[in-house]
């Protein structure tokens, strides 16, 4: 799965540093050509409708291949743990408490004369 970013560190960051982001949208190299150097064969997933047939080619396919399947940047990588914390404790996708915790941030970035979008 490609995001084009460090998915689990950037969600990390939104979480428990108020979207302070360092180091985390960069360049990333281009995974089916790198595979392709390599002597694996390669191809990449971008719309949805096309997950079975690559899949189906990926699974038939004779030797090491590589599948890079695009996905968007904001779906969060859930469920997790945070260090330090049991398996029951762990963060599952809750959207009542997201739109919560950015309206927060959103009115404190808005009192220091931030913009947040």
């Amino acid at each position: 799965m490609n995001s084009k970013e460090q998915g689990m560190v950037t969600q990390w960051q939104s979480l428990f540093y108020e979207d302070r982001f360092a180091h985390t949208h960069q360049n990333i190299p281009d995974f089916v050509k790198l595979g392709e150097a390599m002597g694996v064969q390669a191809q990449r997933c971008i719309a949805p409708g096309d997950v079975e047939a690559k899949l189906k080619c990926l699974i038939e396919s004779d030797g090491l291949a590589l599948l890079e399947v695009a996905v968007d940047k904001k779906v969060p990588v859930l469920s997790m743990v945070t260090a330090g914390s049991a398996l029951l404790e762990m963060h599952v996708y809750d959207e009542g408490k997201e739109r919560i915790r950015r309206a927060k941030l959103k009115a404190k970035m808005g009192s220091i004369g931030w913009v947040y979008g």
